[in-house]
């Protein structure tokens, strides 16, 4: 009976983690339609990148807190953000948690415990280093975690949170999702070594997962996880994947690119996961169509309605800045408004 109850179980956080991973993608896809058709300004797409997000998402708990990178999307998906809650922020309506103050993919979702999005690349890195530091100084049951792209291993950011955060011993996991380019510039020409491996400089636990299958990244996550949470310090943990596409909307990859994996490709996250999945029997054909159909129907819908919400009133440009508002910041509210 046990044994059926743990096939049960494990066939639904499979179902949940594939259905986080189509809804991911979907979202991608329609956010860059409407971007190619002026209804978005600018967003960085996730495609290639969410099984090793939500690899990881499924090692951590509910409590624990996350400083994530503008491509984290399925990561946010997974942890239970709703995608409103995205939708609205590239958008900037007045729904947008951010008020509409942030570039778009500068997600920021306060209740699963995701800070905002910083514009320079790691220095979320710094920050999280601070929070983890809180959390030891307070003795609470949480971990910290902080994801960035492969370029950003080039930084002094990088290896000053490192550091820090091994001479503290804090509680955190440096997550780096190296898709093999920081913007048009490849891996190959930014480092010598595999940056997992640059953990051991610093004297912490480095390991490394392939980003393309759920069970890989879950399964390295998890050792990374319990090695933090039993307070044996810091993890460098890096995943491996493609980016499928472009950088940005404002990024044409064929001006550097020979060989980008498209959608449908052998390579391609999605395609590896449902080929796996189905030999294990957490899917048939039949769940993964119903998936796909529903994605698309909560995409379609919820993408409408954010649309249709209006601008940020003005003068909540003057707002969250200062406890009591100065007087030349009141003059020039008045002026404006």
């Amino acid at each position: 009976m046990t044994e059926m109850v743990n096939e049960q179980t494990e066939r639904e956080r499979h179902i949940r983690a594939y259905g986080a991973m189509i809804l991911s993608r979907t979202l991608d896809r329609k956010i860059i339609t409407a971007q190619r058709q002026g209804r978005v300004g600018f967003y960085t797409p996730s495609m290639g990148q969410e099984a090793g997000q939500i690899g990881l998402s499924m090692a951590l708990d509910k409590d624990d807190l996350l400083f994530q990178y503008y491509r984290d999307v399925a990561l946010m998906i997974h942890r239970g953000v709703p995608i409103e809650t995205l939708i609205n922020q590239v958008m900037g309506n007045k729904e947008d948690l951010a008020k509409g103050r942030q570039m778009p993919s500068h997600f920021l979702a306060e209740e699963q415990n995701f800070m905002s999005v910083q514009s320079p690349v790691a220095t979320n890195l710094p920050l999280a280093v601070g929070a983890a530091y809180a959390v030891k100084y307070r003795k609470e049951d949480r971990i910290v975690v902080a994801s960035f792209g492969e370029g950003s291993s080039s930084t002094p950011d990088f290896h000053a949170a490192l550091n820090m955060a091994a001479v503290w011993n804090l509680p955190i996991i440096f997550f780096c999702e190296n898709n093999g380019w920081a913007i048009s510039l490849p891996v190959e020409k930014q480092t010598k070594v595999d940056i997992w491996k640059k953990a051991e400089a610093y004297g912490i636990k480095g390991l490394h997962a392939d980003g393309n299958s759920i069970d890989d990244s879950y399964r390295v996550a998890k050792e990374a996880v319990e090695h933090v949470r039993s307070g044996k310090g810091p993890v460098l943990m890096e995943v491996r994947f493609f980016r499928m596409g472009p950088h940005s909307t404002s990024d044409d990859p064929t001006k550097y690119q020979t060989d980008i994996v498209k959608e449908g490709d052998e390579r391609d996250p999605v395609v590896i996961n449902e080929r796996l999945f189905k030999e294990k029997g957490y899917l048939t054909d039949e769940v993964i169509e119903r998936i796909k159909a529903e994605s698309i129907r909560i995409v379609n819908e919820k993408f409408d309605a954010c649309e249709k919400i209006e601008a940020p009133a003005p003068e909540t440009m003057f707002q969250d800045v200062y406890e009591k508002m100065p007087w030349n910041i009141s003059e020039e509210m008045e002026e404006i408004l």
